[in-house]
């Protein structure tokens, strides 16, 4: 990307155990003293691969306390959004005060949390007021467990993205039926698909195993409604189901590369990396990651 370009990195994380302690015990955890991967590492790290705003995205090990990730969307003057964590009993005015603080949405992560979110009696409702309040449900699923929740999101008429490529098991193939369900949905629908967590789900150094996924995935979603994230600071790559026989490193420029790799037209990824997530989040030029100093 030039210096010039816009770009959002719709997936990372703000951690930051040195002022606000864990809650749920899953495995993606920073060590306080590594501060390079908290919240003051944020910012210069996305600055240094062309990166001018992002969507954070709550860690399952923080659960319901959102305030980490709060205090960077204050510290960034406009150039963070984020995708919050709210329990299904969460109040209305619950969901009004976390908008008003930058958050566009919510993450319901069976994956992290509960694999048996979808099966809440509360979860109807929950949905109801999320489209109510125009929020985005973002949601953290294995391919096999979409079929059983797409007809509950249908329903909601709730603001979809499937997180992480949809998280298919890539020995099972192109044809296995959670990711054929999730490729219906986005033909059928206006949700949106992340282009995320190569590192979580590639058998290979490359990740080129996932492009003929990613191919199927823009061709279904449309390339307007299609997002990418890096998954920054790259956590436990085995969290999930997929049990690889594989050792992963990775960095930053490597998870944005894969993007190209898959998406190798300049003028699509110019919209997976700006034109959907500003129209999605409301992102504007004026407000850049690059403007800001040290904030923390």
């Amino acid at each position: 990307m030039s210096s010039n370009d816009l770009a959002v990195d719709c997936h990372l994380h703000a951690h930051w155990p040195q002022r606000y302690g864990y809650l749920h015990p899953t495995g993606s955890r920073v060590d306080p003293s590594n501060t390079a991967a908290s919240a003051a590492g944020l910012f210069p790290t996305l600055t240094a691969n062309g990166i001018t705003h992002c969507l954070l995205i709550q860690p399952g090990a923080y659960a319901f306390d959102n305030r980490a990730m709060l205090d960077v969307i204050a510290a960034s003057k406009g150039a963070v959004k984020a995708i919050g964590a709210l329990p299904l009993d969460a109040r209305d005015e619950d969901f009004i005060d976390l908008k008003n603080r930058g958050v566009v949405g919510v993450r319901l992560s069976l994956i992290t949390l509960d694999p048996h979110l979808f099966e809440n009696e509360k979860m109807h409702e929950f949905l109801r007021r999320c489209q109510k309040q125009d929020y985005w449900v973002e949601v953290f699923a294995a391919a096999a467990t979409w079929p059983s929740i797409i007809p509950l999101l249908v329903r909601s008429e709730a603001k979809v993205i499937a997180e992480h490529i949809g998280w298919p098991m890539l020995p099972e193939g192109l044809q296995q039926p959670g990711f054929q369900a999730l490729l219906e949905f986005g033909r059928s629908s206006k949700a949106a698909v992340k282009l995320s967590g190569g590192f979580r789900i590639s058998w290979t150094d490359s990740y080129d195993d996932l492009r003929p996924y990613v191919h199927e995935l823009v061709n279904a979603f449309g390339t307007d409604r299609c997002i990418w994230g890096s998954d920054w600071p790259f956590l436990n790559p085995d969290v999930g189901p997929a049990k690889r026989p594989m050792t992963v490193t990775t960095d930053y420029p490597r998870e944005l590369g894969s993007l190209q790799s898959w998406v190798p037209d300049a003028a699509t990824r110019h919209k997976i990396l700006w034109e959907n997530p500003s129209r999605f989040f409301g992102f504007t030029d004026s407000k850049t990651i690059r403007d800001l100093k040290s904030a923390f």
